[in-house]
């Protein structure tokens, strides 16, 4: 218990000790010694209550560093808690670059046929009819003004007397309506210029008009060429759309919206048969993340046999401070089970009937636990790779739903189906559904014994029920009683990032909680400090008043007897 009436400040000595003087006996007796030692011989109790203290403050900075590494580990585990998190794709293409592709997060394992029959353009006008000798050439002869069109906007500039080819293309190219949407330039081709109007995006709508440029010198209607016309790609996926003559079109070559969660980059035309984009689990990179898993769980378990003295050896010198504890002996506990247990919602397979997950737990993908006693290892995770990557390779999506199902539920029966689960009120686990038909009609059902609310032909799992919020159908309103097991998945990950923000509830939480108690002990320990330095300070005050008065005896003493003897010689001499 806390005692939050003491000051945890240190205690101020108030004996007069220090300023305490004895001179002793002649036969040399020092009496400050004397009470140095009974001091000393008093202070066991104050020793203890130090030592005591400093091994408290120690265990309160490991709980709090094992408070720190378990939040943070629950962090890593959120990061991989969802399929979509986990699974980890490539994309391939056939061809000789004509089309790239990459990903995104949600896309899936599939393949798609390509044909591209043309590729997205700009406009491009170039003056191939005109001589223009130089750069620095007039080709302005008066003031005036040249019109152009983008995507069927008008954009007119006035132009004055005098301008040559290159003072036109830099006022084009820094005249803000142009800015965007059309850039000039001049092309030389060793002997003369030519003035090039390039639209700003390929595309069919962002077609280059030259709807006025009379003001230039010896223009007419065919001084300029539409050297490459403004158009859109065209593309099928799968032989969609069909007809000869149907295309999906785009006005970019860069598309990412035709299919979901990928991004193809068209850099050439393909014959008829195209090229092919195939894209499929990339089993290195989901590797990558169950060594990550692995290792941070190892860590946990590591530091918390450490912390509690497991690990020491034999040798040991007793001065490292470790957690004495039953509580930590419980969490670790809790993290092994959920390490070695079928994951919630996961049903161990069944060969003769064919139900249940084939991966249920961790050590059916090769990730066991070490039990040598004296390993380095002992009591952490370890990775059969062999088994590993077979189960990759067997079922790469089974594998990451160990890992990573977040409420995915399903049913065993073919007559009921789950229509949804509620994210945060549905637990995970497996629920028994009995119900009962009678005249075509549901008249009673429970999940795991709790009535559930029945509407037609759907079942709801009420508050009552861990279920809550699992929504079902029956498809076969035969009478008669039936029963079927619900699952609703949680994965690996999700059940330790769970177990994790559980442990370091502040209010609840195991670890908090162990602080809390090492807190009180903490504050306990300086009130007994506090009140032990105040104890041994009476004492010590009590001594030196003991001393002193008889110090002062016994000097009254001994000049008693130097007058007797003085006496007695004055005697002897008469």
């Amino acid at each position: 218990m806390a005692v939050a009436s003491v000051s945890t400040g240190s205690y101020q000595s108030t004996s007069t000790s220090g300023g305490f003087t004895i001179n002793g006996l002649g036969d040399g007796t020092d009496w400050t010694d004397l009470i140095e030692a009974s001091v000393e011989a008093e202070s066991y109790e104050l020793e203890k209550y130090q030592e005591d203290l400093e091994e408290a403050e120690a265990v309160s900075e490991l709980l709090e560093a094992l408070n720190e590494e378990i939040l943070t580990l629950s962090g890593i585990l959120q990061g991989i808690d969802e399929m979509d998190e986990f699974l980890a794709y490539s994309v391939s293409t056939t061809g000789d670059g004509e089309v790239q592709a990459s990903i995104e997060d949600g896309a899936t394992e599939d393949s798609y046929n390509l044909v591209v029959n043309q590729l997205a353009q700009k406009d491009v006008w170039i003056s191939e009819d005109m001589s223009i000798t130089s750069s620095d050439q007039s080709i302005i002869s008066s003031n005036s003004s040249i019109t152009l069109s983008y995507a069927g906007e008008e954009i007119t500039m006035d132009v004055t007397a005098g301008t040559t080819a290159q003072e036109l293309v830099d006022q084009i190219n820094s005249d803000p309506d142009f800015d965007n949407k059309i850039t000039a330039s001049l092309i030389s081709d060793g002997s003369n210029y030519y003035i090039k109007f390039s639209g700003e995006d390929t595309g069919a709508d962002n077609a280059v008009v030259l709807t006025d440029l009379s003001a230039i010198d010896g223009y007419n209607a065919s001084s300029f060429t539409n050297t490459q016309t403004a158009q859109n790609a065209q593309m099928k996926v799968d032989g969609f759309p069909s007809g000869s003559g149907n295309w999906i079109e785009r006005p970019s070559n860069t598309v990412d919206d035709v299919i979901d969660n990928m991004t193809l980059t068209l850099n050439a035309v393909t014959d008829e048969s195209g090229i092919n984009v195939g894209v499929s689990y990339d089993t290195d990179a989901m590797i990558e993340t169950i060594e990550t898993f692995v290792s941070e769980v190892n860590q946990l378990l590591y530091d918390l046999l450490d912390v509690t003295g497991e690990l020491a050896d034999e040798d040991d010198d007793g001065s490292t401070v470790y957690i004495k504890d039953a509580t930590l002996g419980l969490v670790y506990d809790s993290v092994k089970d959920a390490l070695t247990s079928a994951g919630l919602g996961f049903l161990y397979y069944d060969s003769e009937t064919g139900k249940g997950d084939m991966y249920a737990s961790l050590s059916a993908i090769g990730i066991t636990t070490d039990s040598t006693e004296g390993s380095s290892t002992f009591g952490q995770l370890e990775i059969d790779y062999d088994e590993l990557e077979d189960a990759l390779a067997a079922d790469p999506e089974a594998v990451a739903m160990l890992f990573a199902a977040n409420g995915e539920a399903e049913t065993d029966s073919s007559d009921m189906r789950v229509l949804s689960t509620i994210s945060g009120l549905t637990s995970a686990g497996d629920y028994d559904v009995e119900y009962t038909v009678s005249g075509g009609v549901i008249t009673a059902a429970t999940i795991n014994g709790v009535d559930m609310t029945i509407s037609g032909n759907t079942l709801l799992a009420t508050r009552d029920s861990d279920a809550n919020g699992l929504y079902l159908e029956v498809s076969d309103l035969t009478d008669g009683t039936y029963s079927s097991t619900v699952t609703v998945k949680q994965g690996k990950c999700g059940q330790l990032a769970d177990l994790c923000s559980a442990l370091t509830d502040v209010s609840t939480g195991s670890i908090p909680l162990l602080a809390a108690s090492y807190d009180d002990l903490t504050s306990k320990l300086e009130g007994d400090i506090y009140a032990e330095e105040a104890r041994l300070d009476t004492y010590r005050t009590r001594l030196e008043e003991k001393y002193s008065a008889l110090d002062t005896m016994l000097a009254y003493y001994s000049g008693v007897e130097s007058q007797l003897e003085t006496t007695l010689a004055s005697l002897d001499s008469s």
